[in-house]
């Protein structure tokens, strides 16, 4: 297999990708395995939104169970506006910063 990276770069990871999967066709597909590809999909989407910035909602709810049980957690749409004006503050109430 021949690497040209500037030309076929999304080709050839496709076909990366298609090959690791065909390989390993009979443990992906297998039923003893799903809850673990479960959990790796699940974590991630929670490295891949904790890249852009986005904190995960039920690592705050397992945080505040277990760290502060006497106080009431937010509700995802409260948590989720909380975290944003705690990363673009807003000055004297105005309108927000570009976050660009």
């Amino acid at each position: 297999m021949k690497l040209k990276f500037a030309k076929n770069g999304k080709a050839l990871m496709y076909n990366i990708i298609k090959m690791t999967i065909m390989s390993q066709k009979k443990v992906i597909f297998s039923p003893k395995n799903w809850s673990r590809i479960a959990t790796l999909w699940t974590r991630l989407q929670q490295s891949f939104r904790l890249m852009v910035g986005v904190p995960d909602y039920q690592t705050y709810l397992n945080h505040m169970q277990q760290h502060h049980p006497d106080l009431e957690a937010m509700d995802a749409k409260t948590f989720y506006r909380y975290c944003v004006d705690a990363r673009y503050p807003s000055a004297g109430g105005g309108l927000k910063k570009c976050p660009c």
